[in-house]
Formats: C-alpha cells, sequence, structure tokens
C-alpha cells in the first residue's frame, strides 16, 4: 500500500495540460485530490479542505506560489510542500527552504519522480504526526487518536461502539475527572437514572476485564480518570 493512498492532496498548476496530465496520474494513488489554476483558488480550496499535502509551483497567477505557502505556514507549520519550477531560481528556493519546504522539482518532472517524492515526503509526514497522535497510558497502554484505538503494545484491543466512545470522550479529558453526568449524558441522553447507572457500571465491567482496572480510576463522589503513562 502507498503511504498516499489515505491522505489529500491539493495539486496547483496554472498549465492546463500539465495539470490534467498529472491529475490523472495522482487521482488513483491519493483519497482525494483537488486541483487549482491559480494561487488564489489555492487559498480557497486550501481554507475549505485543509489537505494532507500540497504540490505548488511557483509562479503562479494572482498570487505566486511562495505567497501561498508563505500564508498556509502562518497556520499550519506541518504540511508538506512540494514546489515544482521550470527554472532553478536559488533565491526563491532558498525563501521556500524557510518556509518548510518538504521539497523541490525543476521541470519537467518524470511521473516516476514525482510519485517516489511524494510517497517519502508521506511516510515522513504520517511518522510526525503518527508520535502526536498516540497517548501513552499505564502499563504500556496506548491510545491512538486519530483510529480511536486502545492497544496493548502491538495488539489492538477490540471495543464495542459504547466503550470505544467512552474511552474517546475520557482521553479529551485526560488526566481529569469526567463526572458521571458527562459521560451517562453522552451516551444514554435521555434515559432513566436508575437505567443509566446500571448501564454504566456494566460498561466499566466489561472494559475493565481487557485492561487494568487502574486504567480507569473510580473518584469517590466524582467520577473517574485516566491518566498518560510516566
Amino acid at each position: 500500500m502507498l503511504n498516499t493512498n489515505n491522505l489529500t492532496l491539493l495539486y496547483v498548476e496554472d498549465d492546463t495540460a500539465l495539470r490534467e496530465q498529472f491529475i490523472r496520474v495522482l487521482k488513483p494513488r491519493f483519497k482525494e485530490v483537488y486541483e487549482a489554476a491559480d494561487g488564489q483558488q489555492a487559498l480557497e480550496l486550501y481554507a475549505q479542505y485543509s489537505p494532507d499535502m500540497i504540490i505548488v509551483d511557483i509562479n503562479l497567477p494572482y498570487i505566486d506560489g511562495l505567497e501561498v505557502i508563505e500564508k498556509i505556514r502562518k497556520s499550519n507549520e506541518n504540511t508538506p510542500i512540494l514546489i515544482v519550477s521550470a527554472y532553478s531560481d536559488q533565491e526563491k528556493l532558498f525563501k521556500a527552504i524557510t518556509l518548510g519546504l518538504s521539497d523541490y522539482l525543476i521541470k519537467p518532472v518524470r511521473q516516476k519522480k514525482l510519485l517516489t517524492v511524494l510517497d517519502s515526503m508521506a511516510l515522513k509526514y504520517k511518522n510526525k504526526i503518527g508520535i502526536n497522535n498516540l497517548v501513552h497510558l499505564r502499563n504500556d497502554y496506548i491510545w491512538k487518536k486519530e483510529e480511536k484505538e486502545l492497544c496493548y503494545r502491538d495488539e489492538t484491543i477490540l471495543l464495542t461502539k459504547r466503550e470505544r466512545v467512552l474511552l474517546e470522550c475520557m482521553m479529551q479529558q485526560l488526566n481529569k475527572v469526567v463526572t458521571f453526568e458527562s459521560i451517562t449524558d453522552l451516551i444514554w441522553e435521555g434515559e432513566e437514572y436508575s437505567v443509566v447507572y446500571s448501564s454504566l457500571s456494566h460498561l466499566l465491567k466489561r472494559l475493565r476485564k481487557k485492561f487494568p482496572e487502574e486504567l480507569i480510576e473510580n473518584i469517590y463522589g466524582e467520577g473517574y480518570r485516566i491518566t498518560s503513562g510516566q
């Protein structure tokens, strides 16, 4: 599986024939590809879709590629950006590097070279965000925020829908007490107190069979808490 398969891409190129040629190559390799013909349209699409990766030409109508990157970097420092240009301009290249450029290709760009560079960029990006995606808990347990999965070392623990909702709620308030009321309102909104109390008790009992009891602390009279590992 390509590293780009589950990512989205913004491709910015004012040459219509060239853009259409590469769009045909890129679409099967990305989850979604958005195309722009100028800098203004690129910024509008970026604001609307927040693509995972960007390919941008330096010389664009209305707003040039460097200004596009500069505006994007004000709100996002992590998005991988590949610049393509018809010529090598050392001054522009130096400025692009200071803006957090991921790579730089000179036209004409071979399809194989482009795909290789994009796959490498995607792998580095996934490894980078993966660090922020993992929440380390006690006893070698890990919560994957993006996937909403609980893992023990390399093994994923199977969770029901309600178990996953409960854990996600508590992970969002990591190291803080989550009240009984906030949990029940989220999972059993509108149901009678006696039913809700019994249901939550059973839910917690099932969860504690899947991982150590101390992972979810019962804070008497307040609620429940999950703390990060040290």
